[in-house]
């Protein structure tokens, strides 16, 4: 007959105690959320040509200073890098796309950078940085080089795509 022995007790182990307390002390790791609201479309016309019948299109064109709102949320407070980056679906490569932060949002955070524009490439590039929550970060887009020379009657599209990275 087998008899059931408890197990021999054994004294706190101080190292797992304290790799304990080490992760309890560790800061949280958060990943930061982004969400984008906007779009632009833009018939280019008659109005848009410099001088009139003949000329060429005005350059740049620019969208309105709130064509885009960014929210930057469930950061923790920590620091954060919006990047940007185009996607040309059916683009002419002539036509230079950049973007612009036209106001500061609001929030407990900080916010920098943006207020010159970003010509925005296919490969991420830093667009602004801040730290903690921001929203209603407002956003304007500009093309130039488009010219009747080089980029015939059509419909163009490129989309842009907005990342937020924790730093």
């Amino acid at each position: 007959m087998k008899s059931l022995r408890p197990a021999p007790l054994r004294s706190p182990s101080w190292a797992g105690a304290l790799c304990a307390l080490a992760l309890l002390a560790a800061p949280a790791i958060h990943a930061a959320d982004i969400v984008v609201t906007g779009s632009w479309f833009e018939t280019v016309d008659q109005a848009d040509l410099a001088a009139g019948a003949g000329s060429d299109v005005r350059s740049p064109i620019e969208s309105a200073a709130n064509v885009a709102t960014l929210d930057v949320t469930n950061t923790g407070g920590a620091s954060w890098t919006v990047q940007l980056a185009r996607s040309d679906a059916s683009w002419p490569s002539d036509v230079a796309v950049a973007a612009l932060r036209t106001s500061d949002g609001s929030g407990s955070g900080t916010i920098g950078g943006g207020t010159a524009y970003v010509t925005v490439s296919g490969a991420p590039q830093t667009f602004f940085t801040g730290s903690g929550d921001r929203s209603g970060i407002q956003i304007r887009l500009k093309t130039s080089g488009l010219s009747v020379r080089s980029v015939g009657p059509g419909t163009y599209s490129t989309t842009l795509t907005y990342s937020v990275v924790s730093n």
